[in-house]
């Protein structure tokens, strides 16, 4: 996904100690940390537990964790995107699923690394040009062998296919130094990493991308928009929840289409059906009713439905 820019806190020369935001930071991410890979350990003790209490238990320790844009990179050792690997204390809706999707599919807390990587990165491979950035063309095309999609079991018989031209090339040519946290204005050498990203982007050609989503008139019926509760009743806790704009016009500000704009997970609680993700509306980790959080939409809205995929 897309990466945005976050706070950047900035230390004095003579600064001999970290400041006490980097410090509770710090201290929530081992602290998530610690309790997220207890949890997996645990998990997996358990005979015959379900991927939907795994989804359950592993996503709800981040409830409350900020939400950050683009809070992750390659690392290091990265080429472009040095930013780490993992966080535990912040998240944007993509890696809040990938971190909990992980987590589920680890059989012990030392798979999970392996795990997440293999779901954020084509074929395993660490890269930025191999991460999978854009949903409805690379993420789930690239982990069919892990998620289902039963986007038209849900909607029994209404999906509807949302089709959109994903230009990668041109998108590579409209990102800016910000995905390096450069300014490629006053620096040289962030100039030519720039101009070096540029050039990895014009080996793609624009390729269609399709993706079936449930539509929200198919969810709200009736004059009175009522609630069509069997068809809430047909979607797993834990599912993968995409939310499908059919062509998102978004080429003249990053240079390409695209059909999703955000991703979540279905938690049902005591019956009732919530959306658990990282929110940029609210700026953390939340639970939200699942049929309140769609209604908000209008039918002139460009959030025409939503994708639900659940593990294999």
């Amino acid at each position: 996904m897309f990466k945005c820019m976050k706070s950047v806190f900035l230390v004095g020369i003579t600064t001999l100690f970290l400041s006490p935001a980097i410090e509770a930071a710090n201290t929530i991410n081992d602290a998530n940390k610690v309790l997220f890979l207890q949890t997996i350990n645990a998990n997996a003790d358990k005979l015959n537990l379900s991927n939907a209490s795994r989804m359950m238990s592993l996503s709800q320790i981040f409830l409350g964790a900020e939400y950050v844009g683009g809070n992750v990179g390659e690392g290091k050792h990265g080429q472009y995107d040095k930013d780490p690997l993992t966080r535990f204390d912040a998240f944007d809706c993509t890696t809040y699923v990938e971190t909990v999707l992980a987590g589920a599919m680890s059989a012990s807390s030392d798979e999970f690394i392996a795990r997440l990587i293999s779901l954020r990165y084509k074929e395993g491979k660490v890269s930025f040009v191999t991460r999978n950035h854009f949903p409805s063309l690379d993420w789930f095309h690239n982990n069919q062998d892990k998620l289902l999609d039963i986007t038209p079991d849900v909607a029994s018989g209404g999906a509807k296919v949302a089709e959109a031209v994903i230009d990668k090339s041109a998108w590579y040519q409209n990102l800016t130094g910000d995905v390096m946290r450069c300014d490629a204005k006053k620096s040289s050498s962030c100039q030519l990493l720039l101009a070096k990203l540029h050039q990895q982007g014009e080996g793609f050609k624009p390729e269609k991308a399709y993706l079936p989503y449930v539509p929200l008139t198919q969810v709200f019926l009736g004059d009175d928009h009522h609630v069509n509760q069997a068809l809430l009743d047909r979607i797993p806790s834990g599912s993968v929840i995409s939310m499908v704009r059919p062509n998102w016009a978004l080429k003249k500000y990053i240079g390409t289409n695209m059909n999703v704009s955000h991703q979540g997970l279905a938690i049902r609680k005591n019956g009732t059906l919530f959306l658990r993700h990282a929110s940029l509306t609210h700026k953390k980790v939340i639970d939200e009713n699942f049929a309140d959080y769609f209604a908000q939409y209008p039918e002139t809205s460009s959030l025409q439905g939503f994708n639900v995929q659940v593990l294999r």
